[in-house]
């Protein structure tokens, strides 16, 4: 049993080592230094330097800004290489994922080019009150399971339950998060705009 638990924990630290890899790689085939992308994305370059080095975890929203100030997102930069085939079935073992403390999101289709449009199972757990995110393309979401407090930058709160849907214009300042002590799922779709 020891050996099982020490090999998924050295796939645990290579995965990470590889996502720090490929950030970096990014950051330099748009030839920004850590200063110039920590100004695109409102972060400090302490904070890009410790990303990097693996020394801070990102949470998703820093993540994403971080990817938007370097023209990707986060289905370029966690779903794998385009799939070859047209098949038009998707096996969820096939899905890549990223999560952090109260939020996981699965990227359910590949990036590839006939596929015109992101899916993404966002799973949600109580706890977490993250900071608001501005949308840069037009979002559409349904909740599959639980409660959900939608928040839009300047409304008033929108408390969702299964089987609401909800629809953001881009450019829009929105974040999510559960409800007390419940989880939520929700679907999301949206056409980026490097599509």
């Amino acid at each position: 049993m020891k050996n099982k638990h020490r090999s998924s924990l050295s796939s645990e630290i290579a995965d990470r080592q590889n996502v720090l890899r490929r950030l970096r790689d990014l950051r330099l085939r748009c030839r920004l230094s850590m200063r110039e992308l920590a100004k695109q994305a409102d972060v400090s370059p302490s904070y890009v330097s410790g990303v990097e080095r693996g020394r801070i975890s990102p949470t998703i929203a820093t993540m994403r800004k971080m990817l938007n100030a370097m023209g990707s997102d986060l289905g370029d930069f966690f779903t794998s290489a385009p799939v070859r085939n047209d098949s038009c079935v998707f096996r969820r073992e096939a899905m890549r994922s990223t999560a952090e403390k109260n939020r996981c999101y699965t990227f359910i289709f590949p990036r590839r080019k006939d596929i015109k449009l992101e899916m993404i199972e966002e799973e949600y757990t109580a706890g977490d009150k993250p900071e608001y995110e501005k949308i840069n393309a037009d979002l559409a979401g349904y909740v599959i399971g639980g409660e959900f407090l939608l928040d839009i930058r300047g409304e008033p709160h929108q408390k969702l339950r299964t089987g609401d849907a909800f629809y953001i214009p881009a450019g829009t300042s929105v974040r999510g998060h559960c409800i007390k002590s419940k989880s939520a799922r929700l679907i999301t779709v949206q056409v980026p705009p490097n599509y």
